[in-house]
C-alpha cells in the first residue's frame, strides 16, 4: 500500500474535506495494539503489520535480520518505507497544520512549537501513557513486593505457596514494566523520525523555491538541515519522558511516609532541591551549544567561501591567511563545545550521586530521632529512591534537548515565515523581442524599508514602464548598454546593477564583457530573476523572459 493508494494520511479530513471518524484516523493505530496479529501480511512495511508484543520487542525485524545474515540485504531485498514514516506524507501534514496557524495569527505570531505539538500530540500522550503503566510497575516491584518478601522471610509462619505467589508476581512486575519501557522507547523513536522528515521536508521545499539564498548563509542552511533537525528528534525522543516524575514523585512520597514515616520526606526533599539545579545546568549547556552553533555557522561558511575561491587564493597566496582564519574559528567552537561537555558531564554525574544522598539523610535523621528501622523497610525505601534515580538521570537529557529544540525551531521558522522577492519578470508584446531591461537597477538583497503597495503607484508603474518599453524598442540595438560601469558606485552601496538598458531581439547574439568585478555575473542572475529589484524615484526594474513562442529559435 503506497502513499496515493491508500487511506488519505494527511489530516483529519478525507478527500471530501469531510471530517473523519475516530476508527478511520487511528485504524492502523488501534490495530497494533492488539498483542499478536500472526495473519497481518497486506502492508508494505512489516512495522505495519506488527502486534503489540511484536512493535514494543522489536521482533519484526527478526526476518530481515536472519534474512541479512543468510544473504546480503540489498535495496531490492529490503522492504519499501511505511508510507506512515515517508517524508511525502508527514511534510504535507505538517505543511497542512503550519498553514492554519499562520492563516490563524498571522506568520509573525505563528508558533512552529505549537504546530510541532499538535503534529505529534496523540503519540506523546500514548507515549506518556506507557511511561505512566511502567513507573507503575517499577514502584509496584522493588517497593510493595520486595517488601512483602522481605517480611515473609522473617514471619514465623512461612507458607511456601506465598513466598511463590510472591516472587511470581515480581517477575511479572518486571517483564511488564520492560514491555512498556520498550513500547514508549519504540513510540518516541517513530514520532521522532516523522517529525525530523516532516520539518527537515518542509524547509528544504522552501529553500527550493527560493530563487536566491542571499539572505541564508551555506553554514546556516547546513546547520538546520543537519543539526537543527538532529535536534528535532532529540526533543521528540527524550522530552516526553520526565512527564512522569512528578506522578513518580507523589508516589513514592506517600508510600514512603507510609512505610517509613515523615523522616522519608527528607529524601524527597532532596530530590526536589536537585531538579532546578540539574535544569540550571541543563540550560546552561544549552547557552554554550546555542553560541557553537553560530559559530560552527560561522566556519562552514568561510570553509565554503574558502574551497570555492581556492583558484584565487592560490593565485594571491592567501592560504596561510585563511588557514589562521579557519583555525581561529576551529578554536573558539571548540572552546564552547568543551564547555558545554564540562557542564552536561556533571550534571550527568549528579543523578547517582541524589539518590546516595537522600539515602544517606533519610537514614541518619530517622535513627537520630530514635525511630525503629528494619530490614524489610531499609531496603524498600532503597529500592523507591533507586526508581526515582532514572527519572531525574534523564531530567537533564531531556531539558537539554528542548532547549535547543526552541533555538532549532526559531532558526527553520525563519526560513519557512521568508518568502521569495516578487518577480519582476513579464512576457513581452513583440514576438521578436527575446529579453529587455529598461532602466533596471538591481540588488542582491531585498529592501524592506520600501513599500509600494498602493493600487496608485502600480498604475504610476505600469505606465512609465510602459512608455519607457517603447522607446527602448525604438533606440536599443541588440549590444548591451550601459553594461559597462554597472556597479552602483555612488548613491546606494546596495545596488549591484544600476540603471541597465538593452534588448536583445529573436536570432541575434549578445556578447556580455568586462572587467573583475564589473557585474557580468550579477547581470546574468539578473537575467534568470535571482536578484531583487531596487525601486527608486525615476527608476525602472523590467526584465522580460524569452517567450514560449521563441523557445526553438
Amino acid at each position: 500500500m503506497m502513499v496515493g493508494e491508500g487511506p488519505y494520511l494527511i489530516s483529519d479530513l478525507d478527500r471530501r474535506g469531510q471530517r473523519r471518524s475516530f476508527s478511520d484516523r487511528y485504524d492502523p493505530s488501534l490495530k497494533t495494539m492488539i498483542p499478536v496479529r500472526p495473519y497481518a501480511r497486506l502492508a508494505s512495511n512489516p512495522v505495519d503489520d506488527a502486534g503489540l508484543l511484536s512493535f514494543a520487542t522489536f521482533s519484526w525485524l527478526t526476518p530481515m535480520m536472519v534474512r541479512g545474515y543468510r544473504h546480503t540485504l540489498t535495496v531490492d531485498t529490503l522492504p519499501p518505507l511505511s508510507p506512515y514514516d515517508s517524508s511525502d506524507t508527514n511534510a504535507r501534514r505538517f505543511r497542512i497544520l503550519w498553514d492554519k496557524e499562520v492563516e490563524r495569527v498571522g506568520p509573525e505570531k505563528a508558533s512552529l512549537g505549537q504546530v510541532a505539538w499538535k503534529f505529534q500530540r496523540t503519540r506523546v500522550l500514548m507515549d506518556i501513557l506507557a511511561n505512566i503503566l511502567c513507573i507503575i510497575m517499577s514502584a509496584i516491584g522493588p517497593t510493595v513486593l520486595i517488601h512483602q518478601i522481605l517480611q515473609h522471610t522473617e514471619s514465623s509462619s512461612r507458607k511456601v505457596w506465598v513466598g511463590i505467589s510472591l516472587c511470581i508476581a515480581l517477575f511479572a512486575t518486571e517483564v511488564t514494566k520492560v514491555l512498556f519501557w520498550a513500547l514508549a522507547w519504540a513510540i518516541n523513536y517513530r514520532t521522532a523520525i516523522r517529525l525530523k522528515v516532516a520539518l527537515s521536508t518542509l524547509v528544504f521545499e522552501n529553500l527550493v523555491s527560493f530563487k536566491t539564498l542571499t539572505h541564508f548563509s551555506v553554514g546556516e542552511v547546513l546547520n538546520i538541515l543537519s543539526s537543527d533537525s538532529y535536534s528535532l528528534f532529540e526533543a521528540a525522543l527524550f522530552c516526553p519522558l520526565p512527564a512522569t516524575i512528578p506522578i513518580l514523585m507523589a508516589v513514592c512520597a506517600v508510600y514512603a511516609y507510609f512505610i517509613l514515616g515523615p523522616t522519608a520526606l527528607i529524601g524527597i526533599f532532596v530530590y526536589i532541591i536537585f531538579i532546578p539545579i540539574q535544569m540550571f545546568m541543563a540550560r546552561l549547556n544549552s547557552a554554550f551549544r546555542r553560541s557553537a552553533i553560530s559559530v560552527t555557522d560561522k566556519r562552514v561558511q568561510t570553509m565554503n567561501e574558502f574551497l570555492t575561491c581556492i583558484k584565487l587564493i592560490k593565485m594571491y597566496a592567501w592560504e596561510r591567511s585563511f588557514t589562521n582564519t579557519i583555525r581561529d574559528i576551529r578554536k573558539r567552537e571548540r572552546k564552547l563545545l568543551e564547555k558545554a561537555g564540562y557542564v552536561q558531564s556533571g550534571n550527568s554525574a549528579l543523578a547517582p550521586i541524589v539518590s546516595t544522598i537522600a539515602i544517606v539523610l533519610t537514614f541518619s535523621c530517622h535513627i537520630l530521632l530514635r525511630r525503629n528501622l528494619t530490614a524489610p523497610v531499609a531496603f524498600s525505601v532503597i529500592a523507591m529512591f533507586n526508581v526515582m534515580k532514572f527519572s531525574i538521570a534523564i531530567l537533564p537529557f531531556s531539558v537539554k534537548a528542548m532547549a535547543e529544540a526552541n533555538v532549532s525551531l526559531r532558526r527553520m521558522k525563519k526560513i519557512l515565515v521568508d518568502k521569495s522577492p516578487p518577480s519582476y519578470i513579464t512576457q513581452p508584446e513583440d514576438p521578436d523581442i527575446v529579453l529587455l531591461l529598461a532602466n533596471a537597477t538591481l540588488t542582491w538583497e531585498q529592501e524592506t524599508s520600501k513599500k509600494n503597495n498602493s493600487k496608485k503607484a502600480q498604475d504610476q508603474k505600469r505606465h512609465f514602464v510602459k512608455k519607457q518599453r517603447q522607446e527602448v524598442y525604438a533606440e536599443h540595438s541588440p549590444s548591451a548598454q550601459g553594461a559597462a560601469g554597472s556597479e552602483e558606485q555612488s548613491d546606494s552601496p546596495k545596488s549591484i546593477l544600476h540603471n541597465i538598458s538593452f534588448v536583445v531581439r529573436k536570432g541575434k547574439v549578445l556578447g556580455i564583457c568586462g572587467n573583475v568585478g564589473s557585474g557580468k555575473s550579477s547581470l546574468i542572475a539578473a537575467l534568470l530573476g535571482q536578484l531583487c529589484d531596487s525601486r527608486g524615484k525615476g527608476e525602472v526594474v523590467y526584465c522580460i523572459r524569452r517567450p514560449p513562442c521563441c523557445h526553438g529559435s
